[in-house]
């Protein structure tokens, strides 16, 4: 019977002899130099590509040289201490995105493995509204919408709880899950995040219990699985006195050491804890380099997977887990540096430049489209019911739209610390000081627009009205109905102007 995953080994030992291989994997061993018998087996057994393969000598990557392209990226593993200069070795492992990993201890390597090779991925959070504040702090607290709940007094001399999660998080059998906590703290106090486990289907038999300090913090917390379900409980012990900002708590199966939420994944953070998500997937390694940015959604995770992937060029997806479901991939100088020079070295490790880019995304994706396409200046921006003045959302949402998108106001909070009218015009300006000081002649735009806009209603036209003047090249096409109307047809027209540009300027067929 077939097992969940294919693994291949090529070594001069097989493993098999030496240690557990787990229930859920189908081995196959192959000793170094027998590339014919390998892909014999392969044709036998009807194999197309291994959920992974492990080279503890890099230099036997040769012997996959025939069946580079049946490679997924990211599966093939190599040791980290392997160094070469053997072009085709190296050509290989670029070209699949080879993962150097530690083999030093190769039974916890299989058991890492055979609980990240999982299809799909799943994260969420857990809302500042599911924190409940302990009855004995008499301090100040404050609920700040989706963003976080200020704590702020005397926390006691020693420490003790003084919040925790409404709400338990399951841990299934053989998935272990991550946690990362959105946290800013100021004043003489300390905190740390203690987790209690108790078994499925019990009230209160807690059977471990665990502390993270700050220092500990700093890294994703990784709660390991057991031989059953089980829950967690997570709370906040506090000492001293100060003021504690609690935001999301994040939650998401975890891959250990080989990505976030796939295979490769990967997060930006910077130093107040906001975070970013990326992807990149190598495709055929030829230009361009297509740039995709996740709408607004309250999952975790990458949008648009397989959509960029049968465009068959190389790909990079953001995502932005912020607030609710998103806060339009602004932040920080450090983070938005840090999404520029994400683009720049997938750039470089592609050899390609800015010319060979496309910047895209949908909804709450072309803010950032156009946003960051104003730092690279692209080949070609493509977007979908186009965003550009988030603080005009958040005025919208008073009076002329209440209710389409409460979240504006905690996204407007979140980027000025305000939600007065100056804070919005202020977040508008930020948007369009930037792309006005952008050089489009060389670039194209691709704009699938709502006829009915009723978030940002009059984006698609300022857009216009600015392109027209800087030489830029203007595709675009209206759908009946309002932002978040008839998604199909507009989403249809966004990949056609995706169509358009890569047969027109690089020579590519539709896939």
């Amino acid at each position: 019977m077939s097992k969940d995953y294919k693994i291949l080994q090529i070594g001069i030992d097989n493993w098999a002899h030496h240690y557990e291989i787990p229930e859920n994997m189908d081995w196959y061993y192959f000793c170094p130099n027998s590339p014919l018998a390998l892909r014999k087996m392969m044709e036998m057994d009807n194999i197309t590509n291994f959920h992974a393969i492990l080279v503890e000598d890099g230099q036997h990557i040769r012997d996959l040289m025939p069946f580079v392209h049946h490679i997924e990226p990211y599966t093939l593993l190599y040791s980290q201490d392997f160094q070469t200069t053997d072009l085709g070795i190296l050509d290989c492992l670029k070209k699949r995105c080879a993962q150097a990993v530690d083999f030093s201890d190769p039974q916890q390597l299989l058991n890492d493995l055979s609980t990240s090779l999982f299809g799909g991925g799943y994260g969420d959070k857990l809302f500042p509204s599911t924190i409940q504040i302990h009855p004995s702090f008499d301090g100040s607290i404050s609920y700040q919408g989706f963003e976080h709940v200020t704590l702020e007094g005397n926390f006691s001399d020693t420490f003790s709880q003084v919040a925790y999660w409404r709400y338990n998080t399951m841990v299934s059998e053989n998935a272990p899950i991550e946690l990362w906590l959105e946290y800013e703290k100021k004043g003489d106090c300390e905190f740390r995040l203690v987790i209690r486990k108790l078994w499925a289907g019990s009230v209160d038999d807690f059977f471990e219990e665990e502390i993270y300090n700050e220092a500990d913090l700093q890294q994703a917390i990784v709660v390991d699985s057991k031989e059953a379900n089980f829950y967690i409980t997570v709370s906040i012990e506090a000492r001293g006195k100060g003021k504690i900002q609690l935001g999301n708590l994040h939650q998401r199966w975890s891959r250990k050491q080989f990505g976030k939420f796939v295979l490769g994944g990967n997060i930006l953070h910077d130093e107040s804890r906001d975070e970013i998500n990326y992807f990149f997937h190598p495709g055929d390694f030829k230009p361009p380099l297509a740039v995709y940015f996740a709408g607004f959604r309250p999952a975790e995770g990458f949008e648009g997977y397989f959509m960029m992937k049968n465009l068959g060029c190389p790909f990079l997806l953001f995502s932005d887990p912020r607030l609710e479901g998103g806060a339009f991939y602004l932040g920080s100088e450090e983070l938005e540096n840090k999404i520029k020079e994400t683009i720049q070295y997938y750039l470089d490790y592609l050899g390609l430049t800015s010319k060979d880019l496309i910047l895209s995304g949908l909804s709450m994706g072309t803010f950032p489209s156009l946003y960051y396409g104003a730092a690279f200046e692209p080949s070609a921006v493509i977007v979908g019911k186009p965003l550009a003045n988030i603080g005009t959302i958040a005025k919208r949402g008073r009076l002329d739209a209440p209710g389409v998108f409460n979240t504006s106001f905690d996204i407007l909070r979140h980027q000025t610390g305000g939600v007065g009218y100056q804070h919005m015009d202020d977040l508008d300006r930020r948007f369009w000081d930037m792309f006005k000081k952008a050089d489009f002649k060389q670039t194209t735009f691709g704009l699938s627009y709502m006829k009915d806009e009723d978030m940002d209603s009059n984006a698609y036209d300022q857009l216009v009205e600015h392109l027209c003047y800087t030489g830029a090249k203007i595709l675009s096409k209206g759908t009946a109905g309002r932002h978040n109307d008839d998604t199909d047809t507009n989403v249809a027209w966004f990949l056609h102007f995706y169509h358009i540009i890569l047969e027109s300027d690089f020579r590519r067929g539709v896939q």
